[in-house]
């Protein structure tokens, strides 16, 4: 009675439930680092770097690397993950990114947020489990695996 039932969590259930963690982790940094790279194609890059620089600064970091950086971070890194080609590699770029924003920002700046808890969480399944059956990894592995 209870097989039938295991082997549809894991078949389906559990790649369902990471494919879903996936494409909801990505559209919160996506969107992000959208809005950031329409206010460089607005001729508003200047705010992006006033953000970097005087409201969120990173420790060490000249304030337009920052801006670079994590505005190409918010792009490309959510892309791999929702894709999952480099899956991990994805979920630990956004993971890094959302440790830094919580633990390496000054108290002080008001970036710190629990919800910041529930993504280094969410982050850490396809991190630790791979992005699941549903992703291009997923793919190109059983495609390797039989040539």
């Amino acid at each position: 009675m209870l097989e039938p039932l295991r082997i549809l969590a894991n078949n389906f259930l559990s790649p369902l439930l990471v494919l879903g963690i996936r494409l909801f982790m990505a559209d919160i940094f996506f969107t992000s680092g959208l809005i950031k790279f329409k206010s460089f194609l607005n001729g508003q890059w200047d705010t992006t770097v006033y953000l970097f620089r005087d409201v969120h600064p990173l420790p060490g970091i000249p304030a337009e690397l920052a801006a670079i950086g994590g505005t190409g971070g918010e792009l490309v890194l959510p892309i791999l993950l929702a894709l999952g080609l480099f899956g991990r590699a994805g979920a630990a770029g956004l993971l890094v990114m959302t440790a830094v924003i919580q633990f390496a920002i000054p108290a002080e700046y008001g970036l710190m947020n629990a919800d910041h808890y529930l993504w280094m969480m969410l982050l850490a399944v396809p991190l630790v489990m791979g992005p699941g059956k549903f992703s291009l990894d997923h793919l190109l592995l059983k495609f390797i695996r039989k040539s």
